[in-house]
């Protein structure tokens, strides 16, 4: 895994006065962009990394979130977030580019996409190409976040069915799945929560918008709710888990993320 290059978000800041004119670039270092080429996948895949301050001087070791979806605006939002929680610890961000969105995040056909599905590929790429690379070439206390969103969250959730013991804290924002894949997740889980003890100890947030509109009628959250009945019932105190939703904010609301990230971090901490 070479370095490819860094990049910047330039703000550009302008004041005007009669006459005058006052301007000031800014460069903000975020990260730098990085790639893998996948055997497991065909293709090269890009990285955007996010490093937190005082890293080259410390000898401290991270928690690193892998955050889906991932792009240079994202990745802002997502540091921007992150330096908010700096006061109970501070962490690596490794935000995955899209190649094939609806290929790499599904697991299951559906009515909804019928496309290729490449889920179960594009989670043996994280497993046994990506973490190992980072793991290797960067200070990690061996602890990984998963963050998705939207088609994400669904890739999140299979990942937690299917690699529980893959990441220690799993945060899905407008998590759930399409109405005909119920039966596929419901079975998954009640498959994989037979073996509680693969659970153990790992931190789960969802969250939904009860003003979806891309869940008008509330299935996905009543399947989100079945889900969370099912978890509790079979793992019990094994896992800390929340589902959270909100009535304010559309699709993705907009504090879910914050309120995973906080969720998980205290958590890890006090543990």
């Amino acid at each position: 895994m070479d370095l490819k290059s860094h990049f910047l978000i330039l703000l550009v800041l302008g004041m005007t006065k009669p006459g005058l004119t006052y301007g000031q670039d800014i460069n903000i270092k975020i990260g730098f962009r990085d790639s893998i080429r996948s055997e497991i996948l065909h293709e090269t895949r890009k990285i955007l990394i996010h490093l937190p301050d005082g890293y080259d001087t410390s000898k401290q070791s991270y928690t690193v979130l892998y955050r889906l979806d991932g792009s240079p605006n994202s990745l802002f939002g997502t540091v921007a977030v992150a330096n908010r929680m700096t006061d109970i610890q501070k962490i690596i961000i490794v935000a995955i580019e899209n190649v094939n969105r609806d290929r790499d995040m599904m697991p299951v056909k559906s009515n909804y996409y019928s496309g290729t599905i490449g889920g179960e590929k594009f989670l043996s790429f994280i497993e046994t190409e990506l973490i190992p690379i980072i793991e290797n070439k960067y200070r990690t206390n061996q602890k990984r976040i998963l963050y998705g969103q939207s088609l994400s969250g669904l890739f999140t959730l299979y990942a937690l069915l299917t690699k529980p013991k893959l990441f220690d804290a799993y945060i899905g924002c407008s998590a759930g799945w399409f109405a005909d894949c119920d039966d596929f997740f419901m079975e998954l889980s009640r498959k994989a929560f037979k073996d509680a003890g693969q659970f153990n100890g790992k931190k789960i947030f969802m969250a939904n918008s009860l003003i979806d509109k891309y869940d008008a009628d509330q299935k996905i959250h009543q399947q989100m709710l079945n889900f969370s009945e099912l978890l509790k019932t079979k793992l019990g105190d094994k896992v800390n888990y929340k589902y959270v939703t909100y009535d304010n904010y559309g699709h993705v609301p907009y504090p879910a993320f914050y309120d995973g990230l906080k969720y998980i971090l205290e958590l890890q901490v006090k543990n």
